[in-house]
């Protein structure tokens, strides 16, 4: 019977992730979701990993990352059930570290305009592709924009109510924190990274988040950034102790982190936030931070809301591709 209703439930959750995740942004891997739901040889291989690493993001990169192509279900079922010992131990020992650069245009509003240096500090920083948020151009739409001409641009489409800084944040003091720090001078973790991104259309690259991401690759490998391997829960507040020595404001932020804590472990860490006195700007799903579900009602699908010290100030696309700020 535990195995029937683990059976079921890992059904339901690629159903979902189907219908709800994959089918605007991929209908390949909505494809492969459908194929999972109702194959019980492949449900019990899954059944084997742990339940965070049972997320059909995180499998199915694992897929093929071990070389399973980008093909419609029935092309690669039994590949992947023939590879399966390959594919669990990249599932093991990886994790769903997007790093998406383009998440930058719509935190930028909520970081401001700060006066003097700030410091800054990702949780869940991945390979720390968004330490660098002084050395894009940022296009808002409606010929909003802000930063140098020269540099790499991110865009997203923001409301009119978007409050755009005036000037890039100074940045004087920068670092992240991750369980399982990238790095993208590494040929693997960059990979990896380009491994995440998912399909489009039938199969095709997404060639758009593929050159952003080799952007990013390219700053931090020019300027590499800090990231210490470490539990947010744990050691964050030694990050902000230094940052505090070295700025007169720190911001914390994270994108898509807080969702693989349990209820209990994000109240801790949003209380350990209030009492730090940091700027906290988080990107999470909607009821990820307390007090966000009462958004729901009028939250686009699918969107993240963005708040500043718990409170929402704006809605997401979890890529960064629109912004909508909230009005006042």
């Amino acid at each position: 019977m535990e195995d029937e209703t683990r059976a079921t439930d890992i059904s339901e959750r690629y159903t979902r992730f189907a219908e709800v995740e994959a089918a605007p942004r991929s209908p390949l891997y909505a494809g492969w979701a459908r194929g999972v739901a109702s194959d019980d040889d492949v449900i019990a291989r899954i059944s084997t990993l742990p339940t965070l690493k049972q997320q059909a993001n995180l499998v199915f990169a694992s897929a093929r990352f071990a070389g399973i192509p980008p093909e419609p279900w029935a092309g690669v079922r039994d590949s992947l059930l023939e590879s399966w010992d390959a594919i669990a131990a990249f599932a093991f020992d990886r994790s769903t570290q997007t790093n998406e650069a383009r998440r930058l245009a719509t935190l930028l509003p909520a970081f401001g305009s700060a006066a003097s240096d700030v410091a800054l500090i990702e949780v869940g920083a991945s390979a720390g592709l968004c330490l660098h948020p002084d050395r894009w151009r940022y296009d808002f739409g409606d010929g909003r924009g802000v930063g140098s001409s020269g540099a790499p641009v991110l865009s997203t489409r923001a409301n009119r109510a978007t409050p755009i800084p005036a000037r890039l944040p100074r940045v004087g003091w920068r670092a992240g924190i991750d369980l399982n720090p990238l790095d993208v001078s590494k040929d693997e973790d960059l990979r990896w990274l380009e491994t995440l991104i998912w399909p489009v259309g039938d199969g095709d690259e997404d060639a758009e988040r593929l050159d952003r991401l080799h952007a990013a690759a390219d700053i931090a490998r020019s300027d590499p950034p800090r990231v210490v391997q470490g539990d947010l829960l744990s050691d964050t507040k030694d990050l902000i102790a230094e940052a505090s020595r070295n700025a007169s404001e720190v911001i914390v932020f994270h994108s898509a982190v807080l969702a693989y804590l349990t209820a209990n472990d994000r109240q801790t860490f949003a209380d350990h936030m209030a009492e730090s006195g940091v700027t906290w700007i988080a990107n999470e799903g909607i009821g990820i931070v307390a007090g966000t579900e009462n958004t729901a009602a009028d939250a686009p699908d699918g969107a993240f809301v963005i708040t500043r010290n718990a409170e929402p100030v704006a809605f997401a696309d979890p890529h960064g591709a629109w912004l909508t700020w909230l009005e006042p």
